[in-house]
């Protein structure tokens, strides 16, 4: 059985990421070009298997659909003309494939067969069948495979279930504007994960098409109007949801440089969720609206204190897998205190956790989400790894870039307090960069104290702060130069984007190392004689900006120790 083994996450994490775009977007891409009546090119595509699965589905109904090598845009468009008028279009466990070729199948002539593995055939089907039916056309489950008997319905009023997934909603509305009459859908029961009914709504009007979700109706009119010739999904919300929570947890920057804000998915209102577990003692999280988070808030809460209650997750357990009862079965191996409801779970986090096999059952969302736990708990190994393909194809390897990447570290002091030798020591022990920023001032400038004495120190602390700009990325140790926090903008990006150490010298020490230093002086006095000063106007400041304090009189290894031990996640958890 392959395994992945995770490493745990030392110091937190500053890093950008190219996430991948939404499969459930582009799904919904796919089913509006494919009807549209001309060519459309979507872009912003990541090639996961649902997706895969998707474009294989339209092609097999004899629309074009074609992913180009790199899996970044998929060719879109009409029917063609040598089209078959029979097959079958697997779809492994993606159910919202299943779903939407469903719809497709539905309203293209022939007789279709929509199947999965063994996982899907067992998933709810039967609201999107009665909704077929009601529309005049045959839809029966035979055995464990799907029978679609396509025709040219007229569309018109449908009533259906969308208590189970609201996937059913959306894959009639996605096909509305391909029927003369459009779909008039009422709403019955409880809709699952309405967010996602109003997210469809949008992408359709993307396409020119008159959509609305009121109440418990839903429209979409008959006829496309204005066709993009090429369309963009958007990065995946649900993919950043680890990230989120591992920033939660940590204190880390963990960003997708490619998502958008106002995006329409419902994920990106995670931080909502996140607040709510900032609660002490006990918080109750309605997850409803954010169904794909679940199993993130879950495994988070089991390393904060205080219970925390889920509910809202009933529709997860006919996902790919139990979500509900799988995530509760592998949390409690790893020692975590959980309770099991209909709706969700109770987790009273605080217990000591431990490694373990995590069996995910071929859900790429439990494999991600208890790699968020292996970051903090030792010996967490994931098996069937490469279920992230699903959604998320390169997640490993960020996981192991965002690892790496850990924000970055800033000395300040006094000039003399020895930053740059306990820079050059801690970016050893860390297997960091280093970088100088005097060092490299003078790289870019010149030396220093003839720029001062051209220009001036205004001009010099302007160019500094676009030194410190420029050289403060992640994964580096970078010294500053003792003046640099005088700059407000230096302080703000300290304050925005590093961990801050103080390197804190006595006077007399400082006197003692600049003595005879041929830096320049700040004040107009001798520079020994100006160190009084200057460390009343700029202790200050190091203290303000700093996340841990460090004595400069203590030996280098000590110093060391110290401020590995201050970036670590052990001390700032």
């Amino acid at each position: 059985m392959t395994t992945y083994s995770i490493t745990p996450h030392l110091y937190p994490s500053a890093a950008e990421l190219e996430l991948p775009g939404s499969k459930s977007e582009v799904n919904r891409l796919l089913v509006l070009a494919a009807l549209s009546g001309r060519e459309v090119t979507v872009e912003g595509v990541s090639a996961s298997d649902d997706v895969r699965y998707m474009v294989s589905g339209i092609a097999a109904l004899g629309y074009l659909a074609q992913l180009d090598a790199e899996g970044r845009t998929i060719r879109v468009g009409p029917r063609q003309p040598d089209a078959p008028t029979s097959g079958e279009m697997f779809c492994g466990n993606a159910g919202t494939a299943v779903r939407f070729l469903v719809s497709l199948a539905a309203i293209t002539p022939g007789n279709w067969t929509v199947t999965g593995d063994e996982r899907m055939q067992t998933r709810p089907m039967q609201p999107l069948i009665d909704a077929w039916r009601q529309l005049g056309v045959v839809v029966t489950r035979d055995g464990k495979d799907l029978r679609v008997v396509g025709a040219r319905p007229a569309g018109g009023k449908v009533l259906i279930d969308g208590s189970v997934s609201s996937q059913f909603v959306s894959s009639l509305l996605l096909i509305g504007a391909a029927l003369p009459s459009g779909v008039d859908v009422e709403l019955v029961g409880p809709v699952a994960s309405r967010g996602f009914l109003e997210w469809t709504i949008k992408v359709i009007q993307r396409f020119g098409v008159g959509a609305t979700l009121r109440g418990r109706r839903a429209f979409v009119e008959g006829g496309y109007g204005d066709v993009p010739a090429s369309v963009r999904a958007s990065a995946d919300w649900s993919a950043m949801g680890v990230w989120t929570c591992l920033n939660h947890l940590t204190g880390g920057r963990v960003r997708g440089r490619n998502l958008k804000r106002r995006s329409g998915q419902p994920d990106e209102w995670l931080d909502e969720a996140l607040r709510r577990m900032q609660t002490p003692a006990s918080r109750t999280i309605d997850v409803s609206l954010i169904p794909d988070q679940f199993l993130n808030l879950a495994c988070l809460a089991a390393m904060l204190d205080g219970t925390t209650r889920l509910i809202g997750a009933a529709n997860v357990r006919v996902k790919e897998c139990d979500r509900v009862a799988v995530v509760t079965r592998e949390l409690r191996k790893c020692g975590a205190d959980v309770t099991e409801h209909e709706d969700g779970l109770t987790v009273r986090g605080g217990a000591p956790l431990h490694g373990v096999t995590v069996d995910p059952e071929g859900d790429h969302r439990v494999a991600m989400a208890f790699a968020l736990l292996g970051a903090r708990v030792p010996d967490i190994d994931i098996s069937e790894p490469d279920c992230v393909n699903k959604s998320y194809p390169g997640f490993w390897r960020d996981l192991e870039k965002v690892r790496e990447l850990h924000l970055p570290v800033a000395l300040v002091g006094m000039r003399g307090a020895g930053k740059s030798t306990l820079g050059r020591a801690l970016a050893a022990h860390l297997g960091a960069d280093f970088v100088d920023s005097d060092e490299e001032f003078a790289a870019q400038h010149g030396p220093i104290s003839p720029f001062v004495a051209a220009r001036g120190w205004p001009a010099f602390r302007e160019k500094e702060a676009q030194v410190i700009k420029e050289e403060l990325l992640p994964g580096r140790v970078l010294a500053l130069g003792g003046g640099a926090l005088e700059t407000a903008a230096v302080r703000e990006r300290l304050r925005q984007r590093a961990i801050v150490i103080y390197l804190e010298a006595a006077a007399a020490l400082l006197r003692e190392r600049i003595d005879g230093s041929d830096r320049p002086t700040v004040t107009g006095a001798p520079i020994v004689a100006e160190v009084d000063d200057l460390v009343s106007r700029r202790a200050p400041l190091f203290q303000a900006a700093a996340d841990r304090t460090i004595d400069a009189s203590l030996q280098l290894q000590d110093q060391v120790t110290a401020a590995a031990a201050a970036l670590s996640l052990e001390h700032r958890s």
